[in-house]
């Protein structure tokens, strides 16, 4: 009796094996169109048999819905095949199919590992990735709202993509995946991502949370693939935030907020106020009318052409803003800082690299560990400080128009000051190397130049005429 059980569990198990061949046939090539259906009754008839012969646990494996795709047909094939593999001796057999299925010479490479580790794991790690992916029904809706309404995300994880559209609407959709070659149970947590969506006149709230698992989720966030795709009115403000994914807006008039943890933040075209934070990740914000204020501790900040008083903090990487109308305040305690074809005023600090200034308007600028080059585009008669320039572990190289009226204070240690411009010095007695102290062209706002460790140089440049239409 128990020759004839294990002869049919290894017909079973084949049965298994030529349907798993078949759907991932299917998938790669797309033929079998419609065939969906015969492969999942008879997934689910060799699983009723199995439960009879005793041969798996009742409730341990679910039977296939009648919608499931030919990827995840293959993946209950290998799963369940992989499980009856410990009571029946199919190495050779499965072997076999491998060998058939990625070819003779890759399979001698796993000769060891054939010897060393459990069959499943083995089956797990070698089919390809869309092979172990483990897939929920999407989730889409569509809320009639009016212009000037607001969204809010608040997600345990999950990338985030809000775009404009020309309707009054808000559609959403989410989509959300588990990548099994890395870790089996990632599907298991997946099902326990709840998401919630609320629609109250022209507002609409998403919230999605792990239930219960937020420990175990941590651990396999890498194998996690959710992602929100939102549509909503060009007029609307943003309230975002998850983590471990990156957050994208475009085209949005209204105030935005996002807040993502260990990914990047990637804006463009806004008008309203932008409010944008990460600890570990990238922020790049393109075309934008309002003002911003950016923070992330263990990446860059880029922005590019807008109009807004703008604050930038980085700690661990560096700052890039071109061409900005609007005061500029930016740190960071990790890297350099570009500031380019702006203007407005700007106050400038690193401790971990150097400054490079092209602007139009005062600048206050302090660097420790790098070097200072500014070139002052144009300057107002009627500011009482143009330059106020520090550095520690670096030289400064200041470029300044040919008729500029200015007062000059440089100072150095360890270095020397040198000057194109011609400078009438008040003090008497010796001119000194190392400082200057007058006036250029009848003096006027305050140049106000220190250095510790290098040189202060000051130049001549082209006097900035603007493109004429």
């Amino acid at each position: 009796m128990e020759q004839q059980r294990q002869q049919e569990l290894k017909g079973l198990f084949h049965m298994l094996e030529h349907t798993a061949k078949i759907a991932e046939d299917a998938a790669l090539t797309g033929a079998f169109s419609g065939g969906e259906t015969r492969c999942i009754t008879q997934f689910n008839n060799v699983l009723t048999r199995l439960e009879d012969l005793n041969a798996v646990p009742d409730g341990l494996f679910d039977e296939l819905h009648g919608e499931a795709s030919f990827s995840q047909i293959g993946i209950a094939c290998h799963q369940l095949a992989a499980y009856l593999n410990e009571e029946l001796d199919t190495t050779s057999d499965v072997k076999g199919w491998l060998d058939s299925f990625f070819g003779k010479r890759f399979m001698e490479n796993l000769t060891e590992e054939l010897a060393d580790k459990p069959l499943g794991d083995l089956i797990r790690k070698a089919v390809p990735d869309f092979l172990t992916e483990s897939t929920l029904e999407d989730i889409a809706e569509v809320f009639s709202v009016a212009s000037g309404g607001k969204l809010t995300i608040d997600a345990d994880c999950g990338g985030i993509d809000v775009q404009s559209g020309e309707d009054d609407t808000v559609s959403v959709q989410v989509r959300r995946t588990a990548q099994m070659k890395a870790n089996r149970r990632a599907s298991e947590i997946l099902k326990n991502f709840d998401v919630q969506i609320a629609h109250e006149a022209s507002d609409v709230k998403i919230e999605a949370k792990f239930e219960g698992t937020a420990k175990r989720w941590k651990k396999m966030k890498n194998d996690l693939d959710i992602q929100f795709d939102i549509i909503v009115p060009r007029h609307y403000t943003l309230d975002l935030k998850t983590a471990n994914a990156d957050i994208s807006v475009a085209n949005i008039t209204g105030d935005v907020k996002v807040e993502t943890f260990s990914a990047g933040l990637h804006l463009q075209n806004i008008t309203g106020r932008i409010d944008g934070v990460t600890s570990v990740g990238n922020i790049d914000l393109k075309a934008f009318d309002g003002d911003v204020m950016l923070q992330t501790k263990g990446g860059n900040i880029a922005l590019e052409g807008g109009t807004g008083n703008v604050k930038a903090r980085t700690s661990g990487g560096s700052l890039q803003i071109i061409d900005v109308t609007g005061a500029v305040n930016g740190k960071t305690s990790g890297g350099g800082i570009t500031l380019r074809d702006s203007k407005g005023g700007a106050d400038l600090k690193t401790a971990g690299g150097s400054i490079e200034v092209e602007n139009d308007g005062p600048v206050l600028a302090k660097a420790t560990g790098g070097s200072i080059r500014c070139q002052l585009q144009e300057a107002s008669s009627s500011q009482n400080l143009l330059l106020d320039l520090e550095t520690a572990g670096g030289g400064l190289n200041v470029s300044l128009i040919p008729d500029i009226a200015a007062t000059v204070e440089a100072k150095v240690l360890g270095g020397s000051v040198t000057t194109e411009f011609p400078v009438v010095v008040e003090t008497a007695g010796a001119v000194k190397s190392n400082e200057l102290q007058g006036t250029i062209n009848g003096g006027g706002p305050l140049l106000r130049l220190r250095s510790i460790g290098g040189n202060i140089i000051l130049r001549k440049t082209e006097a900035h005429n603007p493109t004429e239409v």
